[in-house]
């Protein structure tokens, strides 16, 4: 039996590299649109990290503002006092929204703001229940202004007596921090109190 000699191959063919180029373009192709979704994805989740950022602030200031204006409500004329401790990083609110003249202090009527340090956040309280407003911040501070507008020094015990009874208006400086990095959400809410004349 004789074996018939074939030729020898002599490299692909121009269809097998035609087919050969196509698949290499589709498979880069493939690699490139994941590669741009990853990065929309990405550049998605970073908008929606600072959309999330600005709501929490801006809800922050709204609740500060309607908590603020509210202090020293007392339709039973019983002498609620609207600020009873101010301090740097601590306000509690007085207001008599039931008007029977006594205050609750399990209820709305008495809310604290607090700008704790540890974790870096901004609380409101309410009785026993501590209500996270903001977090993390990177900058919380609490001012209290007179008539004149003159920014009264708090010492670390917080404004006596005599000197809260002159605050007129209540101001929150507020910075927080997007989950994913980036610029802080920088807000600022000067409040007048209702017993301002």
């Amino acid at each position: 039996m004789s074996l018939v000699n074939q030729p020898a191959s002599r490299g692909a063919t121009l269809v097998e590299l035609l087919i050969g180029a196509v698949l290499s373009l589709l498979v880069l192709g493939a690699c490139t649109g994941a590669l741009g979704a990853g990065a929309q994805s990405r550049q998605q989740a970073a908008l929606g990290s600072r959309a999330e950022v600005e709501d929490t602030a801006e809800l922050a200031m709204e609740a500060f503002r309607f908590d603020v204006r509210r202090a020293g409500f007392d339709p039973a004329g019983a002498g609620i006092e609207a600020l009873p401790a101010a301090a740097a990083d601590r306000l509690t609110l007085a207001a008599d929204l039931d008007g029977d003249g006594v205050l609750d202090a399990s209820s709305e009527e008495i809310t604290q703001w607090v700008c704790a340090t540890s974790p870096p956040h901004l609380s409101r309280l309410i009785g026993a229940q501590s209500l996270p407003v903001a977090a993390p911040v990177e900058r919380c501070e609490l001012h209290y202004l007179d008539a004149a507008g003159v920014d009264l020094p708090v010492d670390a015990g917080g404004l006596s007596a005599s000197d809260r009874a002159r605050v007129r208006r209540v101001v929150l400086e507020l910075a927080v921090e997007p989950a994913g990095g980036g610029a802080a959400a920088v807000r600022h809410a000067e409040v007048a109190l209702r017993t301002a004349p």
